[in-house]
């Protein structure tokens, strides 16, 4: 059995917004901006861990990727406000419903 790339499922793609074909449809998953995070390695360089993209799209990123293109040093003041929270995927014995039987 091959695979079929049907209009139907081009036409549901595109939908969507995303277009790897780039045929004139929408470019709205497209970012405008990132703000990249890094961390530094043992080499005294950098190792990028991840991106947050900034789009025109959302009211609240372009008004921070507007901000940030007025003066790109505004990162630092994102930098000194920012959180960072880890949660992993993995499910605890807590997040189980109570109903529910071990």
């Amino acid at each position: 059995m091959a695979f079929t790339n049907s209009s139907a499922a081009r036409s549901n793609n595109n939908n969507r917004g995303f277009n790897p074909n780039n045929d004139g449809a929408s470019d709205n998953w497209k970012a405008q901006g990132f703000l990249n995070l890094y961390v530094p390695n043992k080499d005294g360089k950098r190792t990028k861990i991840g991106a947050i993209p900034l789009k025109d799209s959302k009211p609240n990123e372009k008004l921070m990727l507007d901000w940030l293109k007025a003066d790109p040093t505004r990162v630092q003041t994102i930098l000194a406000n920012l959180e960072i929270e880890f949660r992993t995927s993995e499910s605890s014995p807590g997040s189980v419903p109570s109903f529910i039987d071990d």
